[in-house]
């Protein structure tokens, strides 16, 4: 498999992964749910290193979640931990995001660099439209967290706050993007 394969593969197999990982904890089969989660991440990047493509932030953050899980369900069980699963997910993928903005470097540097030719990168006008990107993704992120930290509280448990609210707003963050892209490139 060629490296511009592997590298459009990365983002609709993390998808999958999440997919997979969220069906087989919401049926009561956590423990191979955070195996295969950890299995699946480390043979994605180690794929992806095989091949000599970029390991961004993010998968990173894939792989520090089912670490953290496989460490807390394997190593030393912690019980705590499957119930604020969903909270440590989406508070190391808002973490990161806004860390990589205060450290800027904007994790959607990393894919835009993938469609844009290097003449680009280093332009203001480029470096503007990541910060702006990444920022909508910190912040549907953030709102995601909230929603899940809303859905363990018994007043509110629900899985359209804890579950279907976060596919909405990752819905968005993903249209945002795709919409500001397209009107960046008409302008040229």
């Amino acid at each position: 498999m060629t490296s511009k394969r592997v590298s459009r593969l990365m983002l609709p197999v993390t998808f999958a992964i999440w997919v997979v990982y969220g069906t087989l904890a919401g049926f009561g089969r956590w423990p191979l749910a955070v195996g295969l989660g950890l299995a699946a991440s480390v043979l994605l990047l180690a794929l992806a290193a095989s091949r000599h493509v970029t390991i961004k932030l993010m998968d990173w953050t894939l792989l520090a979640y089912f670490l953290l899980a496989a460490i807390t369900t394997f190593l030393i069980p912690l019980a705590l931990f499957r119930t604020y699963s969903s909270i440590v997910i989406w508070l190391l993928y808002a973490g990161a995001a806004w860390i990589s903005l205060l450290m800027g470097r904007p994790f959607t540097l990393q894919y835009a660099r993938e469609s844009t030719p290097p003449e680009h990168w280093k332009t203001q006008v480029f470096l503007h439209a990541n910060r702006i990107i990444t920022i909508v993704w910190a912040l549907a992120f953030t709102a995601n967290l909230l929603f899940v930290a809303a859905g363990l509280d018994p007043v509110f448990n629900s899985l359209w706050i804890a579950v279907a609210l976060p596919l909405v707003s990752m819905g968005a963050a993903s249209a945002f993007t795709s919409i500001y892209r397209r009107r960046l490139r008409a302008r040229g």
